[in-house]
């Protein structure tokens, strides 16, 4: 079992890759958010110490979106409570007040990847493992891979969300966001979410910003590790709540057997993929691509993940082995933002690297 001083030598040996290879990784800033205070009030801490960081992503995401989408998304600002329910709409409000940005613009920093996963789209996002270990320990890890990565790297922060001074669940973010792409409810599971293309851009901004019929990615996942589910109920949340974009839940639980790739559509679930350690599937690799589909040559980070996977092995595998599986090339590359490794049996061991390549 990691103890205190595992996870001490977990930091180091992470910390070391920096000046000994061409890349440098350097632990993410972690914060506290107060679920007790008022929504409004939540994040305002925070937002106030990343305004021109903010402005800066706000500025390079409008170059990438057309001028009638920035024009409903503007409207949508003053009426973000008949489009947002609680305590979202409140928590982005709050988010406004404190950096003055418009509420309309923090509207659209948490829509960025329904507005971004669309068919053919330039932007893909992200490598995720899970692995059960010999003794049925559950690891998790992902890259966080995109475009604007220096706007995205100076934003990218893990949070714990706390009630009563003690944690509720974990997140790694991009400040603005009140969602998240990565998360951890201790002893109960973890959430990754990988970019699926499918369908038109226009397609996810008809659901988001007119029907009103599905959900935001990141914030179903927030919503997901609030509520104290079972393993098993919260793949089904994730499976079957309807949400604006298609996309990829990875999950990972406490027990053997307790990991699973969902590919999504925006009504529902089309496929769930589960980890067999006893039929020899003890690790899955997700990257952007169905995985009963091979991946395009010009995009193929899933076999070099697989390749040192089995290198690996699963007598070894563990939090270092995997942040070293997601280190090498082109599984970590020019787009990769941040790197998370966590096990919801050993929550301590959330942590998330900015990465430099």
């Amino acid at each position: 079992m990691w103890n205190s001083v595992c996870v001490y030598m977990f930091l180091c040996l992470v910390g070391a890759i920096g000046p000994g290879s061409s890349e440098t990784s350097i632990p993410a800033k972690r914060y506290t958010v107060n679920l007790d205070l008022p929504e409004q009030s939540r994040f305002h801490d925070l937002a106030v110490l990343y305004i021109p960081e903010m402005q800066n992503l706000l500025s390079v995401f409008k170059k990438m979106v057309p001028g009638f989408v920035l024009d409903i998304v503007a409207a949508i600002g003053p009426e973000v409570d008949k489009h947002f329910r609680a305590p979202y709409a409140g928590e982005m409000i709050g988010i406004a007040a404190a950096t003055g940005i418009d509420v309309g613009d923090v509207v659209l920093a948490n829509l960025f990847y329904e507005l971004t996963a669309y068919k053919n789209s330039p932007t893909k996002a992200c490598t995720s493992i899970v692995a059960e270990a010999l003794n049925g320990t559950i690891y998790h890890g992902r890259n966080m891979d995109y475009d604007f990565t220096d706007a995205l790297r100076n934003l990218t922060v893990v949070i714990d969300y706390q009630q009563g001074g003690k944690t509720v669940y974990t997140g790694t973010t991009f400040v603005g966001m009140v969602g998240m792409l990565s998360a951890q409810r201790p002893y109960r599971y973890t959430i990754t979410l990988d970019e699926r293309d499918q369908g038109g851009w226009w397609e996810n901004l008809v659901e988001a910003l007119v029907e009103g019929t599905g959900g935001v990615t990141s914030i179903l996942i927030r919503d997901t590790v609030t509520g104290d589910y079972t393993f098993e109920a919260a793949v089904g949340k994730l499976a079957y709540s309807p949400l604006i974009a298609p996309c990829y839940f990875i999950v990972g639980g406490t027990t053997s057997g307790q990991g699973v790739v969902i590919t999504r559509d925006r009504v529902s679930a089309v496929d769930l993929w589960y980890l067999n350690a006893l039929g020899g599937q003890w690790f899955l690799v997700e990257t952007n691509y169905d995985h009963w589909t091979t991946p395009p040559p010009d995009d193929d980070r899933r076999d070099p993940a697989i390749k040192a996977m089995n290198a690996t092995g699963r007598a070894n595998i563990n939090a270092p082995a995997l942040f070293s599986v997601l280190s090498i090339p082109p599984v970590m590359n020019n787009g990769t933002t941040y790197t998370v490794t966590m096990s919801a049996e050993v929550p301590e061991l959330f942590f998330t690297w900015v990465r430099y390549p």
